[in-house]
């Protein structure tokens, strides 16, 4: 899918845009049934035979100018002529209110589209910008316009570069960010006009899809596995549609609590290893006789039906390449490399190739498609294992072409042996790219070194972000829980701890006070009271006045005072329930011991 770009004016309160038409293209469609092709090959022979060749060449030509889809928002345009889209960003607010019929001019000189879109004022759109539905910045992006305006228009008076070049210039991969599957589409409502004549023509759809978008025509719908395939008439939607559809499915199909799973650890089951820590063997690859003589019977076709590659294709082709072979490397990864009858499946629904026969022009496109299908649909969905998936794909391309063959004759197996079949796949994609890749020619190793290299450095600038499926959000709110219930169980847990802990700091205080009377005690005179309260009794106040004749004594006493602490610390660390107790337990035992002390010093 191309890209081009559109010239534009503004006139008061309209919008004048001029999209050029896309040249055609030097290869022809290819049909998917011979047959088909054989009629419309007869059939045009007759019509030259008698006379009617330029007539039908003008048709074809018309025919080409009407195969358009237009999609709008309150400040994109998207506009996909024939084979490439135009993409517009404007400054301004459509005014979309009353758009009931759309007229666009062809101009078969210059060769080119003309449209004309309504704009609201600059006041509305302020007024759209900073509380309406429709905006989003309308009113402040035209003040800034208008004042960038007059630069420019400075600028171009003294002779220096505009802010518009050197933004180029500074910024070149800087883009406005589209959400496009908001955009609306309006192809239904727009009218075609050639040269000013007074008829008008609808606007038809007429798509190529498949491999390099050779095929057309209807698909043959008992070739088609609908439970995997989401689009059965691509010849009917455009690119931009098809595109369109996988994003809604997946936003429909993606689930919070199982990314949530998979995000703290992946449930790997009992007896299988953890796909983050396989290492495949990508320069160990063998060939069995069948896959052997399947490549025999793709390759002969090569010389027959395959022709030259358009330039203007072969960005195409690489992308869908890489998109395959990250669905390959994904399921080599969770089977560690041992294929399960649910590989077919999983390679198939992680290619938007098969599923929605998408179209992707840049390398980032593919690398978050396939990061978004690979937290959806799969067994395991983290993050961080796509990641490692693209790894294994870099590697792939920089020197495992005999891995790349043999595990694309082995999905061709899958899809044509599964149950349903998925053989339609084979014929739109997988034997023409079996036959790209085995072309030293068409695809060379200095080639696929290439592709390696550009998506390792795509890889660096796509992040969880870009998926555009709230994963940052998710993450944080499961952080967040984690969190409370981790408090919550440290507060059941230390309940009982906090009881201890006040009996201690009591007991503590308690020493606290003993020692300080014992640092206040004299050799000659020392006085020792002891005052406690019983659960059941009541003691009285004893004092009692201890002498000590000569140092031995005082040394003795000290020990008993040791003794009677060590106790005190023994009888708390009973439980809680009888803290109270053990504490008089302990008390009556000093007094017992001060009384004992006490008789033998008067005796």
């Amino acid at each position: 899918m191309l890209n081009g770009q559109i010239a534009h004016s503004y006139l008061e309160n309209s919008c004048t845009l001029l999209i050029p038409r896309p040249p055609a293209l030097n290869q022809s469609s290819k049909w998917h049934q011979p047959a088909a092709a054989a009629a419309a090959s007869s059939s045009a022979s007759e019509e030259l035979c008698q006379g009617a060749g330029v007539v039908e060449a003008e048709a074809l030509h018309v025919d080409r100018i009407r195969n358009c889809d237009i999609f709008v928002d309150a400040h994109d345009l998207y506009f996909y002529a024939d084979v490439k889209l135009y993409k517009f960003h404007s400054r301004r607010t459509f005014d979309l209110r009353e758009l009931k019929t759309l007229l666009i001019r062809f101009n078969t000189t210059e060769n080119h589209y003309q449209i004309c879109l309504r704009c609201l004022p600059l006041s509305a759109g302020a007024q759209e910008g900073t509380g309406g539905e429709r905006g989003g910045g309308g009113g402040t992006g035209d003040t800034a316009k208008l004042w960038s305006g007059r630069k420019e228009y400075i600028a171009t008076f003294l002779h220096l570069p505009t802010l518009t070049d050197a933004t180029s210039a500074h910024l070149p991969d800087k883009e406005h960010l589209v959400q496009e599957w908001k955009l609306k589409r309006i192809t239904d409502q727009c009218q075609l006009q050639l040269d000013g004549h007074e008829r008008t023509y609808k606007l038809t759809n007429n798509f190529g899809y498949g491999y390099a978008s050779e095929y057309s025509g209807p698909l043959d719908a008992s070739e088609l596995d609908r439970a995997t395939c989401r689009v059965s008439e691509p010849h009917r939607m455009s690119p931009i549609q098809r595109r369109q559809e996988r994003v809604v499915d997946e936003m429909k199909r993606f689930s919070r609590e199982q990314y949530k799973i998979n995000f703290v650890e992946l449930q790997v089951p009992s007896g299988h290893q953890n796909p983050l820590r396989y290492k495949p063997k990508i320069y160990e690859t063998s060939m069995t006789q069948e896959q052997a003589h399947l490549l025999h019977n793709i390759s002969r076709k090569l010389t027959r039906e395959q022709q030259p590659c358009d330039v203007f294709r072969q960005n195409e082709i690489d992308c869908g390449l890489i998109s395959i072979l990250l669905a390959i490397c994904y399921d080599v990864r969770t089977t560690n490399n041992e294929p399960t009858c649910e590989s077919g499946w999983t390679r198939s629904i992680l290619c938007p190739l098969y599923c929605y026969f998408e179209q992707f022009d840049n390398y980032r496109d593919v690398l978050i498609a396939f990061l978004r299908r690979m937290i959806t649909y799969p067994l395991y969905r983290n993050f961080e294992l796509g990641r490692q998936c693209v790894r294994d794909a870099i590697e792939v391309l920089k020197g495992g072409r005999n891995w790349l063959i043999n595990q694309l004759l082995l999905t061709h197996q899958q899809f044509a042996s599964g149950d349903p079949s998925r053989d339609s796949f084979n014929s739109y994609y997988l034997e023409d790219y079996i036959r790209y890749v085995t072309s030293p020619s068409a695809c060379s190793d200095e080639h696929m070194r290439l592709l390696a290299r550009n998506l390792k450095n795509v890889l660096m600038d796509v992040n969880k972000q870009h998926l555009g499926l709230g994963v940052t959000e998710i993450e944080t709110e499961l952080i967040k829980e984690l969190m409370q219930e981790m408090r919550i169980d440290a507060g059941s847990d230390g309940s009982s701890p906090q009881q201890h802990g006040h009996g201690d700091d009591e007991l503590d205080l308690e020493t606290d006070t003993s020692g300080q009377e014992d640092e206040t005690t004299t050799d000659d005179d020392s006085v020792i009271t002891d005052s406690f309260d019983s659960m059941d009794m009541d003691m009285r106040l004893i004092e009692n006045e201890i002498v000590y004749e000569d140092d031995e004594e005082d040394e003795d006493g000290d020990e008993d005072d040791d003794e009677d602490g060590d106790g005190d610390e023994d009888d708390d660390d009973s439980s809680s329930s009888t803290s109270s107790e053990a504490e008089g337990n302990s008390v009556i035992e000093q007094c017992s011991n001060s009384e004992t002390a006490a008789s033998t010093s008067t005796k």
